[in-house]
């Protein structure tokens, strides 16, 4: 059997949005085999660039150390390469065009292997270009200098940064993979959220590089810098987890497995909204929610899109067409059907969320109120779009098998006592204007 083929009765279980016996490992699995064909594909492209002289010995350099710490510990190489920020950097390089702005993007390879070897505990000396005033280290954190190299070298418990003509910075081995800030150092690293492996980050530079071409659907990386900042960030995060465990403790054991990154953005004045990119899975855009609720439907939304990235990238759901656009109850603007695919699989999981809500015990009765209103709101939005994407003519075989076990949650969700309800999917266009009118989020998706 193809390793990417997924049985149907599989596409249809992980339709249904639920978290899965062992999914976390194989999603896993196959973003990391993604990672590995698109570098593959990088390192093609660099070897048919003619690189020059400099480049190119740097090139061979940082992908013998990306082999060196992939034999030396390959549970630590594979983790620190399935970091988010590390699919940012490769979707920017893999799109701009050759000569000098390849060249820059590629040498990101470089930074790329020294947090890969750092985390893999492997001994290494790297010479790096610095950009844009900082030296980031994809998953780790950034160092500020104004020099245009820093050398790094990693010898057993410590790792030394030279910036060029600066006094040199060491750092534990240990500290940089806890995410501790070093006494007397400029070092900056990510912020920890607690109860998980995630991290708070506002380092990415290639972030920057998708505003400029609106690859961020309108929203702004942010800098978090504030102690109060850091602090309210990492509270909502634990208030969300908790909510999370007392509804749904599945759901909260899948956010805190799956996501590796919270990312602050900023959208218009006022404006809140959340935002998954297909290129760095496990990594949650968001600006700052206001509430634990909302901390927690902005995980369980963008989770639910990391997973279909992902997915996405081991079999085709549907067909595109520039032609056929769809009306969906939770944008303005006419949708591809792909995205079509994803909003109604994010909004299945909120329907679910918002039920379960409005069932925990120590809920008020006016929270119980509002999360049903909430839940039979999503509910009638993923209505209408499984009436359009059954009806659509464009989804493939899986396509067809994953749209199944949506609309069997979908079902059961809709049943009172549990029973399911006979073509209820085929209601969803009456009922889809009204909750769209009730309901306006700032999801994208």
């Amino acid at each position: 059997m193809n390793p990417f083929e997924i049985p149907g009765h599989q596409l249809r279980r992980m339709g249904e949005s639920r978290p899965l016996p062992g999914e976390a490992a194989a999603l896993d699995g196959w973003l990391l085999s993604r990672r590995f064909v698109l570098l593959k594909s990088l390192l093609t492209r660099a070897e048919r660039a003619r690189l020059p002289a400099a480049a190119a010995r740097a090139l061979r350099e940082h992908w013998a150390l990306l082999e060196d710490a992939e034999q030396h510990d390959p549970a630590a190489a594979r983790t620190a390469l399935g970091y988010p920020a590390v699919g940012n950097w490769l979707a920017h390089t893999l799109a701009v065009p050759r000569g000098g702005a390849f060249e820059d993007a590629l040498a990101g390879l470089g930074t790329l292997a020294a947090a890969v070897a750092t985390a893999a505990g492997c001994d290494f000396r790297l010479d790096l270009p610095v950009h844009g005033g900082r030296l980031t280290l994809p998953g780790l954190g950034s160092y500020p200098t104004t020099a245009p190299r820093a050398r790094l070298e990693a010898a057993g418990a410590t790792l030394s940064l030279v910036p060029l003509g600066e006094q040199p910075c060491v750092l534990p081995r240990s500290s940089l993979l806890r995410h501790e800030t070093p006494p007397n150092s400029a070092w900056r690293p990510l912020s920890p959220l607690p109860g998980a492996p995630a991290v708070l980050d506002d380092h990415d530079p290639h972030l920057a590089h998708e505003t400029a071409r609106a690859g961020l659907a309108g929203l702004l990386p942010a800098t978090v810098t504030a102690p109060d900042e850091v602090r309210e960030w990492r509270h909502l995060w634990a208030d969300a987890l908790d909510l999370l465990r007392e509804a749904d403790p599945e759901r909260a054991t899948e956010v805190a497995t799956l996501v590796r990154a919270v990312v602050p953005v900023l959208w218009k004045p006022e404006g809140r909204a959340s935002a998954t990119r297909l290129a760095a899975p496990w990594a949650v855009l968001t600006t700052l929610p206001q509430t634990p609720e909302e901390m927690a439907e902005v995980l369980v939304h963008e989770v639910q899109h990391s997973k279909l990235a992902v997915l996405g990238g081991v079999v085709r759901l549907n067909q595109e067409s520039a032609e056929a656009v769809y009306r969906v109850g939770w944008r303005s603007d006419p949708r591809p059907l792909g995205a079509v695919v994803q909003g109604t699989y994010a909004h299945l999981a909120l329907a679910d969320l918002w039920g379960r809500l409005a069932r925990r015990a120590s809920a008020t009765p006016a929270e119980r109120a509002a999360a049903r209103r909430r839940a039979a709101d999503y509910r009638a939005q993923v209505d209408h779009a499984l009436f359009l994407l059954l009806g659509s003519g464009q989804l493939t075989r899986q396509g067809t098998e994953f749209v199944k076990g949506m609309r069997h949650r979908y079902e059961r969700l809709s049943a009172p006592g549990g029973r399911a309800v006979p073509g209820a999917a085929s209601r969803g266009a009456e009922n889809a204007d009204n909750a769209a009118d009730r309901l306006t989020n700032g999801h994208f998706g």
